[in-house]
């Protein structure tokens, strides 16, 4: 019990386990799809922030280096120059003239040497009056150079160029505090998530808690369990559904208990198991014994009916039990007669020695009932068995049906049992060939004739006594 409580449990368990770990799942790979776009997205943003922030400086200090160049004003151009160096993002600044001599350059000792071309320089964009080159420097990583060129009123030409360097480093720095942020906001998510899980797990796990507990009882075959419907969603649908089949299973229990009554219990598995068709109709060999208690006329006009029928219920609530043990089928009770048959509904191939068993302990056994009775209250009955072939079937009309068989052999079992006196079993001569290898004792008596029999029939007087192979109850049950 223990083993079954754990591993339902750690199910239930696992089963929020693996929604927690979904919606996480889902999150973060959410959050981290996002990450990238706006990695991407930002990336290229500042990238052209930054480039369009150079730009803007660049022209500014080529609009303002234009006279100072012309005249050589070295001084001026260091000025200019001076100011944009001190921009956050900019690596460098210089002026080069005609003659491809920087003129000035925001580190002084560069100042009036020779410029010359990067050979790995890249063009990454260009336009009218700019271009704009990127490559990789040892110190500041990837630079971008902006190239504008110096304009005069007084010289169409160009009088030199403007070229700034932005670096990589600073739009990387901004991209990465966007991505500082994105990621607390992914751990927030998650967090988020996390406990959204765990109140929506917590929703699903307790009614199927309820779910399991209730499937456990109904198990155990507690079928007066019913869950409390709490909800009106699909699982309260379900819930419902499992209150309905609990009732379900409860009268079917009801129709169990109530008709195992009256026959034996592989008779009632076989119905239960094939309801749909044990019922029809077909020819079968079977034993069928009538039992009758003799002077019963007498007796019940001598006793209360209050009486009476306390004193038949105890009877047959004997007779059922013995007939039953042997895998009798009870077919009806016909006033104070019981009909009996063996070997239908369910088929069997020992049905004559069942029902000759049978027949021997109803009549050891009713001798230990009047024991307790006083001399007006003891029964005696007269028993008849026969072996035959007879059609079983459903009968009836369509508001009421029974099961029964008839056929010549009903009626002969019927009219041996009339023959039978108080104590004794008379068989038929075919019930003595099915039983006379068994360990039975007969008496042969004269042959009796009966009312549909053109002839005599030959009839058997089964002493109704415990024989070896029957040495107590349980034996009777299981041969």
């Amino acid at each position: 019990m223990s083993n079954n409580k754990k591993t339902k449990t750690g199910m239930l368990y696992s089963i929020r386990v693996k929604f927690l770990a979904i919606i996480l799942i889902f999150v973060a790979g959410l959050m981290l799809g996002v990450m990238g776009l706006i990695n991407k997205t930002v990336g290229e943003v500042v990238l052209d922030q930054g480039i369009e922030k150079g730009l803007a400086v660049a022209r500014s200090a080529a609009t303002s280096s234009g006279d100072p160049l012309l005249t050589d004003d070295d001084l001026g151009l260091f000025t200019v120059i001076k100011g944009i160096a001190e921009d956050k993002g900019i690596v460098y600044s210089m002026v080069v003239g005609r003659d491809k001599t920087i003129k000035a350059h925001s580190d002084m000792e560069r100042s009036g040497k020779g410029y010359f071309e990067i050979p790995e320089d890249k063009v990454f964009k260009e336009g009218k009056d700019h271009k704009v080159k990127f490559y990789n420097d040892a110190k500041f990583g990837y630079v971008y150079d902006i190239e504008v060129p110096v304009t005069s009123a007084r010289i169409k030409e160009g009088i030199g160029y403007v070229h700034t360097g932005i670096s990589r480093q600073a739009i990387d720095a901004a991209v990465d505090r966007v991505g500082v942020y994105i990621k607390y906001l992914t751990l927030a998510g998650l967090a988020i998530g996390g406990v959204g899980a765990l109140l929506i797990t917590g929703i699903i796990v307790k009614p199927v808690q309820k779910l399991i507990v209730s499937a456990k009882e109904l198990g155990q075959g507690n079928f007066d369990h019913r869950i409390d419907v709490d909800r009106k969603d699909e699982l309260g649908t379900l819930m419902g559904a499992f209150n309905e089949m609990a009732e379900g299973l409860k009268q079917k229990q009801t129709i169990s208990e109530s008709f195992g009554r009256y026959v034996a219990p592989e008779v009632l598995n076989m119905i239960l198991t094939n309801k749909e068709t044990w019922f029809k109709g077909k020819k079968i060999r079977v034993t069928v014994l009538f039992a009758d208690i003799r002077g019963f006329t007498s007796y019940s006009e001598k006793t209360t009916p209050d009486a009476l029928i306390e004193h038949l219920n105890a009877y047959f609530s004997l007779m059922t039990e013995i007939i039953q043990r042997h895998k009798g089928y009870i077919d009806k009770f016909i006033g104070d007669a019981i009909m009996v048959v063996f070997g239908s509904p369910v088929a069997f191939d020992d049905h004559a020695v069942c029902a000759a068993r049978a027949a021997c302990e109803m009549q050891e056994k009713l001798k230990i009932f009047n024991l307790q009775k006083s001399d007006a209250d003891k029964i005696g009955i007269g028993i008849g068995l026969n072996t035959g072939e007879v059609v079983a079937g459903n009968l009836g009309s369509s508001t009421k049906m029974e099961y029964a068989v008839i056929g010549d052999a009903v009626n002969t079992a019927s009219r041996l049992c009339s023959a039978a006196k108080k104590g004794t079993v008379i068989i038929s001569k075919s019930v003595h060939a099915e039983i006379k290898q068994s360990d039975f004792e007969f008496v042969k008596l004269d042959p009796v004739t009966v009312k549909g029999k053109a002839e005599p029939l030959e009839i058997y007087s089964l002493i109704p006594r415990r024989g070896p192979d029957r040495k107590d109850d349980d034996t009777a049950v299981n041969r």
